[in-house]
């Protein structure tokens, strides 16, 4: 297998994994995004800008951003859009540009669990966090498509920012997840320019083999070699060689 086969099929899999907990059942539905105020409290947080680090790529010092149904995560020499209603991304370099039929691994939690059964209590508790007094809630996930499939998180909520979770632990089936911390949050909207993005991208298809690409009206280009991509977590079950 080639390098770029290999590097492809870490990608695959980090984004197979990120469906799984988004309780995607169906490729052709859409989901629906949770409202402000809605029962998902990360559908309450739909403008916004953060570094990222840990979660299921377990990323560092990663800058993302927020508008609306967009998350933008920026990497070296290039940046990714993930369409958190579409659960789809763009992988936008200088000279080229891929499309995967999947979000990626850093806009998770934020594209995850709208089809799943969610349960919230406040602990009452409070710890302070880089400064920020947080409440501390938990929060269940329950699938309800029958996989059986159980998340529990625990939330801490700052005060000083409308209850942004800068700090999430949360576990699948009891298996632990890499946890993810937020700083330097701003809830103030992002430059929309920093959402622009191709109306058309090399789609990456999964087929008999992983990593097999399928032209969708672009011109001929060779699949990104995303040398930075993140490495996937251990998920609750190893994904298939």
């Amino acid at each position: 297998m080639t390098k770029r086969s290999l590097l492809l099929t870490l990608i695959s899999s980090i984004m197979v994994l990120t469906i799984c907990l988004a309780g995607q059942t169906d490729k052709k539905q859409t989901p629906v995004l949770a409202d402000a105020g809605a029962a998902n409290p990360f559908g309450e947080f739909r403008s916004f800008s953060a570094v990222l680090n840990g979660g299921i790529g377990r990323d560092h010092d990663r800058k993302i951003y927020r508008s609306g149904d967009l998350m933008r995560l920026d990497f070296e020499n290039y940046y990714r859009i993930t369409d958190l209603r579409k659960l789809t991304t763009q992988s936008i370099h200088p000279d080229r540009c891929a499309l995967v039929q999947a979000p990626d691994a850093g806009s998770y939690p934020f594209s995850a669990y709208h089809d799943f059964k969610i349960g919230r209590s406040l602990t009452g508790e409070k710890e302070t966090v880089d400064g920020h007094v947080c409440q501390i809630e938990n929060v269940t996930f329950t699938s309800t498509d029958g996989r059986f499939v159980t998340i529990k998180m625990k939330l801490w909520k700052a005060e000083d920012m409308n209850g942004f979770p800068i700090q999430i632990e949360a576990e699948a089936n009891g298996i632990k997840l890499t946890p993810l911390h937020y700083s330097n949050v701003s809830l103030t909207p992002p430059d929309p320019k920093l959402f622009q993005h191709p109306a058309k991208c090399l789609k990456i298809t999964q087929g008999s083999q992983m990593g097999t690409t399928k032209k969708d009206s672009a011109p001929s280009r060779p699949a990104p070699d995303d040398k930075t991509a993140p490495a996937a977590t251990q998920p609750p079950q190893k994904p298939q060689q």
